[in-house]
């Protein structure tokens, strides 16, 4: 069963007997040329650009020409640098950050931005391949499979941060209550995964909650464990959609350098 560390992190384990079910939902997304990119990125929901360079700013560009009309709110570029990192597990972007500026409540992240653009500068010596897993694929498998796990994850609110023992300065005290399987006033499915999910204050089923989620974090190991692999190389750009995919990657070797984009569009929460 999962494993809940100092720092509340929730760390699932591999069970054996769920990798026939969850091999095939690991995606390896298609490469596609600019003037291609957006009917690929409509069609599968993820898409990788070669050719990219390594100015991050090509990542705000690239969000433009992708989502077009509907981009809405754009974060702030996050420059990401490791050197012998162990593996990153299965998860969905998005954070709350908020700032006062000059009395004036100003948001630097947000928990429901809905795409993500990755632009590697400096693959890894050894390692940091990347992992995607269909979510979507993901939950409609758990309905027949575990159906217990799917009624609370599509059922059941949970603190989404509430198990983060020491949050960062700019974190909200307040708990942030939500579904990890939910749809958005439009209509569109958004799964999620978090490694500090908690039960919501003072439900009375906090037991049966807890092991839900350690349920959920050991089938996210799983799927992590026998997922497709792919890796980026220099100058390549993955654009996916966040509402739908949880993506992760291996450990590394030396060093690996990447630039990521958040966003949100017109049909985000």
């Amino acid at each position: 069963m999962a494993e809940i560390g100092s720092d509340g992190r929730r760390r699932g384990t591999v069970r054996p007997e769920l990798k026939e079910l969850l091999a095939p939902l690991g995606v390896v997304p298609a490469r596609a040329e600019p003037g291609e990119a957006r009917a690929v990125l409509e069609r599968d929901g993820a898409v990788i650009l070669s050719g990219q360079g390594d100015d991050p700013e090509e990542l705000v560009v690239a969000a433009a020409r992708l989502l077009g009309g509907r981009l809405r709110e754009v974060f702030g570029i996050r420059g990401q640098h490791g050197v012998d990192a162990p593996a990153l597990g299965l998860h969905s972007d998005g954070a709350t950050v908020v700032v006062d500026v000059h009395a004036r409540q100003v948001r630097l992240r947000d928990p429901d931005e809905d795409y993500l653009l990755m632009l590697c500068t400096d693959p890894a010596q050894e390692g940091g391949d990347s992992v995607l897993v269909d979510g979507y694929g993901l939950v409609d498998e758990l309905r027949t499979a575990r159906p217990q796990l799917h009624a609370f994850l599509t059922g059941c609110d949970v603190d989404y941060f509430g198990g983060w023992t020491t949050p960062a300065r700019g974190v909200p005290a307040v708990p942030l209550v939500r579904r990890l399987v939910e749809y958005t006033r439009g209509g569109r499915r958004v799964v999620r995964a978090s490694d500090y999910a908690a039960p919501v204050p003072r439900e009375p089923r906090w037991a049966e909650h807890v092991a839900f989620l350690d349920e959920y974090a050991d089938v996210l190991a799983t799927a992590q464990e026998c997922g497709a692999r792919f890796r980026l190389d220099a100058g390549e750009l993955l654009v996916l959609d966040n509402y739908r995919f949880l993506h992760g990657r291996d450990a590394f070797r030396g060093e690996r350098r990447l630039h990521v984009l958040t966003v949100r569009t017109t049909e985000a929460f």
